[in-house]
């Protein structure tokens, strides 16, 4: 029926949805088809049910409108183009529509886009603030994001709410017409004013609900009771226990979810590495609202000292919580090592556990310094000191095989009790931070490769290797900051030769700042890790199999390995009608996280930016000395030691040209401000609605 309906599509390249069940006669079966072609980008259908075949005339793509009303409209199907769209050619589509569109050659041998026809409205929700209009008499919604500031929004229910400026909203988008936005108001956030209110408006905006259905929550309180040492999925658990064992939490100091403890014996040729992991399969059972609630959250979301959680509190932080000196239920990677950190045996098993103590990454770095501030017991002290020497030959032989490790600096945003920002500090990671990441690499790396050897139906974390076009703009951007990589050109091209590039800019650029910005400059050439089916590899971590095992109490991903391994690895039910349905549900589910990871990532960096702005209002004409970490054609960007960074604007930047080829910014002097450079500055402006800090050079 497929192939039939292609057949038709390419003859009648503009058709609508009742012709061809008049043409075909099957309904449903159509309608599944057409379903299916429309996520692969074959075709567009609008709302009015015409169907657009995707070919050379007709296009699809999504479509992003600045605040100036243009839009560019970039083709899914060809990723490299990206074309212009006139205000009068928008046809009623917002910001990050799903549009059908055509190209058409301007007057001036420009291509443009007219947009035909929505294929789907992918944000159906805004979030804004309320303020007094100009004239003082009314009061106007301005949206936060960008793209919607053009828009006149009206309110259709606006009289059933009592209305005030400051009000942060949440608002439902009804219809575009003739630059007005009509939009139905669904909740008062709060007030801009407060901090964290602010916080919880961005995470509406990127669509994620702070709140838990009913349903959900009752249905928490159901499971959240104590361990039933009479039921069989217990008993078979009572072979495998960890209680004797001297397992312990390693976590930062406001952590309350506590997913992973770890174990490190030493072996007469080696180490064994026991990593338990609460075991969150047990309470959240498949197809429940519980598992439903937690597959569209995907996952917890860290904004500033505030926790979106994914799962409600009686699991996340009470009985799935590896809290000290209670009995929890766990899944557990067990992996033998020889003496150079290679990996000699691993299984998989689920067990009871009782955590010995609630460490944090500041008391074992202490301890590592040769301290003992909670004066912890000998048992735990050599326990931490044997799994310090494991971690030494893990990094080790991390490094040899490639591992790409990131020196990149984190803000830490500091509020006090009523969410205020009282100061931001560079987050510092010490021997305990990198130990507890080894481990969990260690421990992902061993359950998926289990997995992976049987050849069975699983969800990967994948992280694909650079483009070789990327490699190449990489280098030519670090030859341009003077840094030598000390690479021949076909080593240049092996992916595998980046730590080396990396460990050269080390030696090369010794201000820390400078050098992580340099860094940084990494990331925008590498591809990005997600969620799949098949198993690629990660390439930043030199695996050739991984996935997520270790954090099942906050990402949805983790949660899913659990139960694959229990079915597979402890019930062995290879039953070919479950394999075929775990293979349908890890692709709808990867879909699903891959975006809720993306939205989480993007509402940290907003965040961030408020917090920032708050915290550098009151600092209006201080000096500061920080480091360029981008030039572009407005401007340039300044981060500062606490990670806190600003815009200076070219219209600061007197007599200053921007230089396309070389990335700089250039002056009729051959004066030059390039990435990487050390500059000073002062703090012109801090707009915490704007989420923008501009500087002024000095």
């Amino acid at each position: 029926m497929e192939n039939k309906i292609l057949n038709y599509l390419k003859k009648n390249e503009l058709t609508t949805l009742t012709e061809i069940i008049n043409t075909f006669n099957n309904k449903d079966e159509i309608t599944n088809v057409l379903k299916k072609l429309k996520d692969e980008y074959k075709i567009g259908w609008s709302n009015d049910n015409k169907i657009y075949y995707i070919n050379n005339k007709y296009k699809i793509g999504s479509i992003r409108i600045n605040d100036k009303g243009f839009g560019f409209v970039k083709n899914f199907n060809n990723l490299e183009e990206d074309f212009f769209v006139a205000p009068n050619s928008l046809n009623g589509c917002i910001s990050t529509d799903e549009v059908v569109y055509t190209v058409e050659k301007e007057s001036d041998d420009r291509m443009k886009a007219n947009i035909e026809a929505i294929s789907n409205r992918i944000k159906n929700s805004l979030v804004g603030e309320l303020v007094k209009s100009k004239c003082g008499r009314f009061i106007d919604l301005i949206i936060s994001e960008q793209g919607f500031k053009n828009y006149r929004i009206v309110m259709v229910n606006q009289k059933d709410f009592k209305l005030k400026p400051d009000l942060i909203l949440k608002v439902k988008i009804l219809d575009v017409r003739d630059k007005k936005l009509f939009v139905k108001i669904q909740k008062i956030i709060g007030n801009s004013n407060k901090a964290i209110d602010r916080i919880v408006s961005i995470a509406y905006e990127f669509n994620i609900k702070p709140e838990f259905s009913p349903l959900a929550l009752k249905q928490a309180d159901e499971v959240a009771t104590k361990i039933d040492f009479n039921n069989n999925e217990i008993k078979r658990r009572l072979k495998n226990s960890l209680t004797n064992k001297c397992l312990v939490t390693i976590d930062g100091e406001d952590s309350k979810d506590l997913d992973d403890a770890v174990y490190v014996e030493k072996l007469v040729n080696g180490y064994k590495l026991i990593v338990a992991i609460a075991d969150v399969s047990y309470y959240v059972r498949p197809f429940s609202e519980l598992d439903n609630s937690a597959l569209f959250k995907g996952n917890s979301v860290y904004l500033a000292n505030k926790v979106i959680p994914m799962l409600p509190e009686k699991l996340s932080n009470g009985v799935c919580s590896l809290n000290p000196n209670e009995d929890k239920l766990c899944m557990v990677a067990e992996i033998d090592f020889s003496n150079d950190g290679k990996v000699i045996k691993k299984k998989v098993y689920e067990s009871i556990m009782n955590s010995k103590a609630r460490l944090t990454y500041n008391e074992v770095n202490e301890i590592y310094n040769g301290n003992n501030p909670n004066k912890r017991n000998d048992e735990i002290l050599d326990m931490l000191f044997v799994a310090k020497e494991l971690h030494d030959f893990i990094e080790t032989e991390r490094q040899n095989r490639g591992s790409i490790e990131f020196e990149i600096s984190e803000p830490k945003i500091i509020l006090d009790k009523e969410f205020n920002v009282i100061d931001i500090v560079k987050r510092n990671r010490g021997i305990s931070e990198k130990l507890i990441e080894n481990f969990m690499v260690s421990a992902n790396e061993a359950v998926a490769t289990i997995v992976f050897d049987k050849e069975l139906p699983f969800i990967y974390r994948n992280h694909d290797i650079p483009k070789e076009e990327s490699l190449k703009e990489w280098y030519s951007s670090l030859k341009a900051l003077g840094i030598n990589a000390k690479l021949n050109d076909k080593e240049k091209l092996n992916p595998k030769k980046i730590q080396s590039a990396l460990n050269e800019i080390e030696s090369q650029v010794k201000d820390e700042t400078e050098r992580e910005v340099i860094n940084i400059t990494l990331l925008r050439y590498m591809e990005k890790a997600e969620y799949g089916l098949d198993n690629i590899g990660h390439f930043g971590l030199a695996s050739e199999c991984y996935t997520h095992f270790t954090s099942p109490i906050r990402r949805y991903s983790d949660l899913l390995v659990h139960r694959y391994l229990k079915q597979y690895i402890i019930e062995h039910d290879l039953k070919e009608n479950k394999l075929k349905n775990n293979e349908k549900f890890i692709s709808k589910a990867s879909s699903i996280i891959n975006e809720t990871e993306r939205n989480a990532v993007s509402a940290e960096r907003e965040v961030n930016k408020v917090c920032m702005c708050e915290f550098m209002k009151d600092k209006i004409n201080f000096e500061y000395s920080g480091v360029i970490s981008a030039v572009l054609k407005f401007g340039i960007f300044v981060q500062l030691s606490n990670c806190v960074e600003g815009l200076v604007h070219i219209s600061e930047l007197k007599d200053y040209v921007y230089d396309t080829e070389k990335g700089i910014m250039i002056n009729k002097n051959n004066n030059t401000l390039r990435l990487g450079q050390i500059v000073k500055v002062k703090v012109k402006n801090a707009d915490v609605k704007k989420r923008v800090i501009d500087f002024v050079l000095i």
